[in-house]
């Protein structure tokens, strides 16, 4: 209790802050996804064992890091498998098996929406000819379903449905093995989206199996651990990534009129991910953000997972009070992977939060639903790259191609212009290719 009560000593003293503090603030939180030497060596020795070795070097490091490998003739789960872990779970829960169709059909929803919003395009110059770009699926998708402190079934759904959607022609899951076996809902909910390939393996090792093994994908998704995180960065170029996510972090802009029981509970679901996640709330008032320091005190103190908590808002936690403008600058400054605008009138807010992940807009609109499927994805950008980067989706497993059709007149009428700026360049055959086709 005494080790609880310290960590959470700073949020005991909500402090408040001004516009000129907050560059100092945003960096303290230390969210700019600095390189782990110790991280960058490992995953380095790992994906090189990988990619020289084959499948010895996983099953070793499987062995080291999980404390189980299997032979590879056991590393994919049997089709079998997945129809009898849903079986069992329709019997055992069927309120849960309820709960994960519904996320699935909202999901897919989205995706179906965001793939019917990219527009191929067709275009006739004055001058000439046809010129547009189409979106294609990327054929091979890997997607990397965590499973160190918790198996994840929803990020399944979020990370497989989009790359139906898109039409990806072979989706290969890996998540991390276990010595009691595959989680049952994890394996139950690959049946319900109809994922084939589910292989049992994590970490680094994992992520080198996806793009150097026998599944040899063009892309690689989801979130991980910094092992995982750091084996996207190293295999970029190899294969294309979703992005490099690090541990979940969450905002929220509340006045005095939100629950702080519920504010303390929204900070709380993203603490309990991870000893590094962070949870920030910047409220109108310091006695107000007192409450919040007392809630969170006592559900610490009786939380199942207060373990986790204790070292997440120890470490990485604030409680700000500041006004309308520092609290703005300091969304847009660090560049949250979730942020909640828990206000009476988050309009107000709205047209000047560009730089978060996901919004969640009103008191009701906890980050919990995004999690859980209500629509719009779960796997964002962390890190404050969400100042560039975007929420995985249907456009994460497409790629534009651009397309060129000129007739004959067409390529005549062009060819002067463009072999003159071609001999303007020194590029001699791109000029002789150009007078060709006069």
């Amino acid at each position: 209790m005494i080790a609880i009560v310290r960590a959470v000593t700073l949020l005991l003293n909500p402090r408040r802050i001004s516009s000129s503090q907050v560059a100092a603030e945003v960096a303290a939180l230390g969210r700019d996804a600095a390189r782990d030497a110790e991280t960058e060596h490992t995953v380095r020795e790992v994906l090189t064992g990988v990619r020289d070795r084959g499948y010895p070097a996983v099953r070793e490091y499987s062995q080291r890091f999980d404390g189980v490998a299997c032979e590879e003739s056991a590393l994919r789960v049997e089709a079998a498998a997945l129809t009898s872990a849903l079986a069992t779970l329709e019997q055992s829960e069927p309120d849960l098996v309820a709960a994960l169709r519904t996320m699935i059909a909202n999901v897919r929803a989205f995706a179906e929406a965001e793939r019917r919003a990219l527009l191929d395009v067709e275009l006739t110059l004055p001058g000439g000819g046809t010129v547009g770009q189409r979106w294609l699926p990327i054929e091979r998708i890997g997607v990397y379903i965590p499973g160190g402190r918790a198996f994840y079934p929803s990020t399944l759904v979020m990370t497989v449905v989009p790359a139906q959607v898109a039409g990806a022609k072979r989706i290969v899951g890996v998540t991390p093995p276990r010595a009691e076996g595959p989680d049952l809902r994890v394996l139950a909910t690959a049946a319900l989206v109809g994922l084939e390939e589910l292989y049992l393996v994590g970490g680094a090792q994992g992520v080198g199996y996806l793009a150097y093994g026998a599944p040899a994908v063009d892309l690689i998704a989801g979130p991980g651990n910094r092992y995982v995180a750091e084996a996207k960065r190293q295999l970029l170029g190899r294969c294309g990534i979703d992005s490099v996510a690090g541990p979940t972090e969450v905002l929220i802009l509340a006045d005095d009129a939100a629950d702080p029981d519920a504010v303390a509970e929204d900070l709380l679901a993203q603490a309990e991910h991870d000893p590094d996640a962070a949870a920030v709330c910047i409220g109108e008032s310091e006695a107000w953000l007192g409450r919040v320091a007392e809630a969170l005190r006592k559900r610490i103190e009786s939380s199942a997972r207060r373990d986790v908590l204790a070292q997440s808002i120890g470490k990485h936690a604030r409680l700000y009070a500041a006004d309308f403008e520092t609290a703005v600058a300091f969304a847009e400054a660090w560049a949250p992977e979730h942020l909640e605008v828990a206000a009476a009138d988050p309009a107000r807010y709205l047209p000047r939060l560009h730089a978060a992940g996901a919004l969640f807009v009103g008191h009701a609109t906890a980050e919990a639903f995004g999690d859980y499927g209500v629509g719009p994805n779960h796997v964002l950008p962390t890190n404050r790259t969400a100042r560039f980067a975007s929420p995985l989706g249907v456009q994460t497993y497409m790629k534009r191609q651009s397309v060129l059709a000129l007739s004959a007149a067409d390529a005549a009428a062009a060819s002067p212009w463009v072999a003159r700026i071609a001999d303007a360049e020194g590029l001699v055959h791109h000029a002789s290719s150009a007078r060709l086709r006069k």
